[in-house]
């Protein structure tokens, strides 16, 4: 009958253990949050003197950016009087010839495609697409004649973006 019942002391020693070994834990994890908000701290300290720092930086750079305020005229401060101008008189233009002056001829080095008004004819406004992208249809919304058949005005449509003008 004896032999049926544990040892009470030994059962008290098991949830003894158990829960020294629990209250280790528990000190531990203290000890790494405390460790851990010293961290946190001493990083708020580091980030508000960087902070302090760059507001000085700001408000020097803010007094160097802004002139200082203009002297107000004052009854006590003399200001010379401006001189007269003396009104001068008119340029009188040099009479040129009537004979135009002779053209010098243009190297075909220095014609430039952008220049011509043929080669940008065909632009999108919107999309900036040009040549074969623009194509011309009918605005049936337009009709210029009716007789001898109907005849519409033309529209350009830019293939890659759809705008019509």
């Amino acid at each position: 009958m004896f032999n049926d019942m544990k040892d009470p002391s030994s059962e008290y020693e098991i949830t003894i253990n158990k829960l020294s070994e629990q209250i280790n834990e528990l000190f531990s994890k203290i000890h790494y949050y405390q460790a851990l908000i010293a961290e946190k701290d001493l990083q708020i300290k580091h980030l508000s003197n960087e902070n302090q720092r760059l507001l000085v930086k700001i408000q020097k750079l803010s007094q160097i950016e802004t002139p200082p305020p203009a002297p107000t005229p004052s009854e006590h401060s003399y200001t010379p009087p401006t001189p007269p101008q003396q009104p001068s008189s008119p340029p009188i233009p040099l009479q040129q010839p009537l004979t135009p002056s002779p053209i010098p001829p243009q190297s075909k080095s220095s014609f430039s495609l952008s220049e011509d008004p043929r080669i940008n004819k065909r632009q999108c406004p919107n999309c900036g697409a040009m040549g074969f992208a623009i194509r011309e249809v009918d605005d049936r919304t337009k009709i210029l004649s009716y007789s001898p058949r109907r005849m519409y005005a033309k529209k350009k449509v830019c293939t890659k973006c759809r705008y019509e003008w």
